[in-house]
């Protein structure tokens, strides 16, 4: 049985390299980012975004776990922000280690995760996803995610 479990000090290390590299790879992929520098930029954004690590205030890292006891099967990371006087959960990062996927820990995961976002007393969950990512688009959507935008771009050539 999944289980979503507070991120552990000790893993915090190897979750902000992983996330770092993964993140500034699907950015340069995505065509947001040039490939130099990527990963320096991706490493500078989650510092701001994490300047305490695990006790950043209004920030809650777990580790997906396969079990209460059992190996860590990836992560995820929502922060709680306020918009226009509306609080509401961002999810910044979900990811499931490949040797754990397709075995319904990202679904489990993000059921647990609504149940947290209720206690805090919020009615919202906002993630981003790649477009080309159109695996974890079909598991949001399954899950009653919706498009709220769209953004676009068109890279023009050079004579």
């Amino acid at each position: 049985m999944t289980v979503l479990s507070p991120m552990r000090e000790t893993y915090f290390p190897q979750f902000l390299e992983q996330l770092a590299a993964d993140y500034a790879s699907e950015n340069v992929r995505s065509g947001r980012w040039p490939q130099e520098n990527a990963l320096t930029r991706s490493q500078s954004e989650l510092m701001r975004l994490l300047p305490q690590g695990t006790a950043t205030p209004d920030n809650y890292l777990f580790e997906i776990k396969t079990d209460p006891d059992g190996q860590t099967a990836g992560y995820i990371w929502f922060a709680v922000s306020e918009r226009q006087g509306e609080r509401s959960t961002f999810i910044y990062e979900v990811s499931v280690f490949s040797e754990f996927r397709r075995q319904g820990h990202a679904r489990a995961a993000f059921l647990q995760l609504e149940g947290k976002v209720r206690e805090l007393g919020l009615k919202s969950i906002g993630l981003n996803v790649f477009y080309h990512n159109s695996a974890a688009q079909a598991l949001y959507t399954s899950l009653g995610y919706a498009p709220t935008n769209l953004t676009m771009v068109k890279t023009l050539k050079t004579s």
